[in-house]
């Protein structure tokens, strides 16, 4: 997505993890493709989501506008890009920038820190983990909340139909 600002920007996550307890964290939509119905989001190959996602590649992105006071709930179907000619030509760019400091470091998200949280002094690698998400968008749940009362709607590939709010 262009417009860094833009309030669906960073909408909420959820897989399921390995215990079967649901995971739900927030990520930054890095890409949105209205014809293919994909949703792009970057991770590190060694996260939590990634290793529920190849487990169960079912998961529940929820984006909410305060603008337009919008909640859209998006099923979709995760393919997992760790390596291949569109993840590198992907990492060529995030190489350049602060965020890529995140996918060399030698511990995974979510290690346990020894001392201060201080990222920049974090050992780091040659290698990278950096990882593509790509969401195949299966149903969107739509949902207006109106002081003129909420209306809700369903869309599929095929369908489009309302629900009681």
């Amino acid at each position: 997505m262009h417009d860094k600002h833009h309030s669906w920007r960073t909408p909420v996550l959820s897989t399921l993890a390995v215990d079967g307890s649901v995971n739900s964290r927030t990520v930054v939509l890095r890409g949105a493709d209205e014809l293919a119905s994909t949703l792009m989001v970057y991770t590190d190959s060694r996260s939590a989501k990634f290793a529920e996602l190849r487990v169960n590649s079912t998961a529940l992105f929820v984006f909410w506008s305060q603008r337009l006071h919008w909640q859209l709930r998006v099923k979709v179907n995760v393919s997992l890009l760790s390596a291949g000619p569109q993840v590198e030509n992907l990492w060529e760019k995030v190489k350049q920038s602060a965020a890529a400091k995140d996918y060399i470091s030698l511990s995974a998200p979510g290690s346990i820190l020894t001392k201060s949280p201080d990222s920049s002094a974090l050992p780091q690698s040659n290698d990278h983990h950096f990882a593509v998400l790509s969401a195949q968008v299966e149903e969107i749940d739509w949902l207006e909340l109106s002081t003129n009362g909420h209306r809700r709607a369903r869309f599929t590939s095929t369908l489009w139909e309302w629900l009681t709010p």
